[in-house]
């Protein structure tokens, strides 16, 4: 099975980094679901709920403020003002 490869960084952080199968973000656009081989993208961030499903281990989700995502070659970028994970994904 193909595989993403995910950095989500904040202003302040690397916040968070690995392999996963599917991204899910809120644009400007609405929300994209982002797996391998989607096509290249560049998108303003709206604030809202965000999720990943790594590869390994449980569902990574919080909030994001502002921000971009950029998705190239199987690689998802986020960067964002700030990024606060949900309780499960900080512990």
């Amino acid at each position: 099975m193909a595989e993403l490869i995910v950095e989500i960084v904040s202003l302040e952080q690397a916040v968070w980094t690995g392999t996963a199968r599917m991204v899910r973000v809120r644009t400007s656009e609405g929300d994209i679901g982002i797996l391998a081989g989607h096509e290249a993208v560049a998108g303003l961030l709206r604030p809202g709920d965000f999720a990943v499903d790594p590869v390994d281990g449980s569902r990574v989700e919080g909030t994001i403020d502002s921000g971009f995502v950029f998705v190239d070659n199987d690689r998802v970028t986020i960067v964002a003002d700030s990024v606060e994970l949900s309780d499960a994904a900080a512990a």
